[in-house]
């Protein structure tokens, strides 16, 4: 089987395990949502995020000192191969797999932040009256935490 060059997206049915594997194109698993709660907001989201990766977009972060953060690798930390983005409150929750070159991850890790805060923005401009009901933005409101 040859890998597509394609990333794709895997959206488990709803349960208690309930999580969004996204895998690169060579098939290897490369972000995952953690604890879904099952609502659409994070199907509509890894989409979007598959649809940007696949179609080469580079955005630039509309909001890059508010709402989510990198936690990359520090030295001497060994339980977590991981890099880590969430909202400031952990409402939602990735992880980028390490996949031994740390810089490729954290060029990952920034433009899928970019891409975060880029459909949080499109949503609360096209949804005004709803953004903050049932969406992790509505907490993002009150500033950076970090």
């Amino acid at each position: 089987m040859v890998p597509s060059s394609q990333w794709t997206l895997f959206i488990a049915r709803p349960g208690r395990d309930r999580q969004h594997v996204i895998r690169d194109p060579q098939g290897e698993p490369r972000l995952i949502f953690g604890e879904d709660d099952g609502t659409k907001i994070n199907d509509r989201l890894a989409r979007f995020l598959v649809e940007s990766l696949n179609a080469g977009v580079n955005v630039e972060d509309p909001n890059p000192d508010e709402g989510w953060f990198l936690d990359s690798l520090e030295e001497g930390n060994e339980q977590d191969p991981g890099i880590l983005i969430c909202d400031p409150d952990f409402e939602i929750r990735l992880e980028i797999l390490d996949t031994g070159s740390r810089e490729e991850d954290q060029a990952l890790g920034r433009k899928v932040v970019a891409l975060i805060n880029t459909y949080f923005n499109q949503n609360a401009a096209s949804h005004p009256s709803t953004s903050s009901v049932g969406s992790p933005m509505g907490k993002q409101q009150t500033g950076s935490k970090r």
